[in-house]
């Protein structure tokens, strides 16, 4: 028997005052003609984390079938074109459109306090995405700003507007589909709206005295060249790279060229973040965008926020940081797992799955994300039979993967990075793959 399918719109999650909707030229999954392909082995889900381009990595048909969630709505191709203009080599743009969101954001904050301190650019971060004159593209805004206009930036990832703690509001999550070639194409978006935090403390707001700034706008990347979610860093860093270009071709802020400093926030291990983080303050950056990981951002927040930096983020979904003491210096252009969790809850329960395992990455990514899954699909009715962390480390994951088996689950949620790679083989050994 299985779960009760949701219908096409979504009113409201009462309990977590989640909604989302899949509606018009969004589509469900279902609506779009897309059920999961029939295996003979155990259907796997993939996050954003693991959702990449595999066709180098696994005998062809390998992942054939497998769904996936991803943060983030249809790319354009105006944009994609823009991006290939500054870095041709890009080939998946996974967070590209929230990388050069949160750049624009961040200087069109800097214009708008008339200052680069960063401290300054936090107070303005949030009001730039809501209740002004819409703008989308850094020197429309700009100029608005100029007028004594106030402004609400909507960029190459849609429609910005943050909440009290600096996450985005709104979001779009993409399900997707592996084919044949190990690959992934896009089978539908639900959009969807995620709470606000009822109480603010003191501790997640500005305080103290605003410094000046030295009249140039500084940005850090701290972002994955290495490691194992480096396929998440190239279309971050093109990004950036787009953002600063279009600005300075715009004019700059405060009449002068913004600068880049680029780092190396590998993915934790080894844990090069915090010595990339000293040279990125070391050389005087006001914003720091990164890093791409949750628990490496976690890292490294702290250092950043107490030397007055703002930090932003184009790929943290941890739910962690809508109640981390940032002293108001933390921002994300990508939205919280909250919304990610129920996407997948609700994928998992259309494609009519009634008990699942959750094999995830024991970090504040991984670990939020299972949480999220795990409550949104027990509210819908299924059981969660499996719920694994494991140590991202480890040599191997064989008994982890047996753990799973021995539960006999319909489907698997699998949260990781590039160590999927590792697991996938591991699950098909056990008979547990997608096609095993």
């Amino acid at each position: 028997m299985s779960l009760p399918r949701r219908i096409a719109c979504i009113a409201v999650v009462a309990s977590a005052a989640l909604a989302t909707a899949a509606c018009g030229s969004h589509s469900s999954p279902t609506a779009a003609g897309s059920e999961p392909s029939a295996t003979a082995g155990t259907q796997l889900y993939f996050v954003d984390g693991n959702t990449a381009d595999y066709s180098g990595d696994f005998e062809p048909g390998t992942l054939n079938g497998v769904r996936a969630t991803l943060p983030g709505g249809k790319i354009g191709e105006e944009f994609r074109q823009r991006i290939l203009e500054i870095n041709s080599k890009v080939k998946d743009f996974t967070y590209a459109p929230e990388a050069y969101d949160a750049t624009i954001l961040s200087a069109l904050a800097a214009v708008a306090a008339k200052n680069d301190s960063g401290k300054a650019i936090a107070e303005k971060e949030i009001g730039i995405t809501r209740d002004g004159t819409k703008c989308t593209s850094f020197k429309q805004c700009a100029d608005l700003l100029a007028d004594g206009a106030d402004i609400d930036y909507d960029g190459a990832s849609g429609p910005i507007e943050m909440n009290s703690t600096g996450s985005p509001s709104a979001a779009t999550v993409g399900i997707y589909q592996f084919g044949q070639d190990n690959n992934y194409t896009n089978v539908g978006y639900v959009n969807g709206t995620t709470p606000d935090q009822a109480n603010i403390r003191a501790d997640q707001k500005v305080s103290g005295p605003i410094p000046k700034g030295d009249g140039t706008l500084t940005f850090g990347t701290l972002l994955p060249a290495t490691g194992d979610s480096s396929f998440l860093g190239a279309p971050q860093f093109a990004g950036v790279d787009l953002a600063i270009d279009e600005i300075n071709k715009a004019g700059g802020v405060l009449g002068k060229d913004v600068k880049q400093l680029k780092g190396d926030s590998g993915d934790g291990s080894p844990n090069i973040a915090p010595s990339e983080t000293d040279k990125l303050l070391r050389g005087g950056a006001d914003v720091i965008i990164g890093a791409a990981s949750s628990s490496v951002s976690m890292s490294v927040i702290d250092k950043i926020t107490g030397a007055g930096v703002v930090q932003i983020s184009a790929g943290n979904t941890s739910t962690a940081f809508d109640t981390y003491p940032d002293h108001g210096m933390y921002f994300r252009t990508a939205p919280s797992d909250v919304l990610q969790g129920q996407v997948m809850a609700q994928t998992i329960s259309e494609d009519g799955h009634r008990n699942i395992a959750i094999l995830a990455r024991q970090d504040a990514y991984g670990e939020a994300l299972a949480k999220n899954v795990r409550s949104f699909y027990e509210e819908s009715g299924g059981k969660v039979v499996s719920y694994v962390l494991y140590d991202a480390n480890a040599a191997n994951y064989t008994a982890e993967v047996e753990k799973v088996k021995a539960q006999h689950p319909d489907a698997i949620v699998l949260i990781s990075f590039d160590e999927s790679k590792k697991i996938v083989p591991e699950l098909i050994k056990a008979g547990i793959g997608q096609n095993g």
